[in-house]
């Protein structure tokens, strides 16, 4: 049914929640504030809502990067250069590539039955392929689309059109969609008539409907 796989990036194949987790604890003792989880999980939380508000057309991809840690600092009474904090963080997250468990045997999976495999993800183009690269899974793609490279973000349609100009399959009903987030992913490829499948692998809930719903990354093979 399908020859065309397009992979989101973060928590579907890269765990990014880990990578966020350890550059910001890095980055705090860098900045001398000492780390603990609700610092962490503050930021994270920071970070999404900027990340949404960007995939809802409200404010500049370019808004998000000191903007999180302005209002970061602020919320933790840190007086310090929030510009040269958010270069510190690119750095340090730049060397996050552990993968999500499951995700290097899907994609040899994907590879053997001959599909062509994208990644497609929002995000910063010298830290996403740092981390493609390290984490070792960069020989499985035969395309890899960044937003900063495109010009677009997921979900917007311009996006999904950039990446169907540049890939070999034109016939979206051979395409497949695989992420973790309903705003970008599930939401991008509904809009863009592409079917989807949302690997919700903490038991969300959410109105929008995608094709295909799998808790585990593993389980794309019974799809595939």
């Amino acid at each position: 049914m399908y020859t065309t796989v397009y992979f989101d990036l973060d928590n579907t194949l890269l765990d990014f929640s880990a990578a966020e987790d350890k550059a910001i604890t890095e980055l705090l003792r860098l900045y001398g504030i000492t780390p603990n989880h609700e610092y962490v999980k503050l930021y994270s939380g920071i970070n999404l809502k900027f990340w949404e508000r960007f995939e809802r057309g409200e404010i500049k991809r370019e808004d998000i990067f000191e903007g999180r840690f302005i209002e970061f600092t602020k919320q933790i009474g840190a007086k310090v250069n929030t510009k040269e904090m958010s270069a510190d963080y690119f750095s340090l997250l730049a060397q996050g590539h552990d993968t999500v468990n499951g995700a290097e045997e899907v994609l040899r999976y994907v590879k053997c039955k001959g599909y062509t495999v994208c990644v497609v993800t929002n995000g910063v183009a010298i830290t996403q392929h740092k981390r493609i690269r390290e984490s070792g899974l960069a020989g499985y793609f035969d395309f890899v689309f960044i937003s900063e490279e495109t010009g677009h973000q997921k979900p917007e349609k311009e996006y999904f059109d950039y990446v169907l100009a540049h890939t070999p399959e034109k016939d979206k009903s051979k395409i497949l969609i695989v992420g973790d987030s309903v705003s970008s992913d599930i939401l991008g490829g509904i809009n863009s008539g592409i079917d989807t499948c949302w690997l919700n692998a903490k038991g969300k809930k959410a109105e929008i409907k995608p094709t295909y719903e799998i808790a585990n990354i593993r389980e794309l093979k019974g799809i595939l």
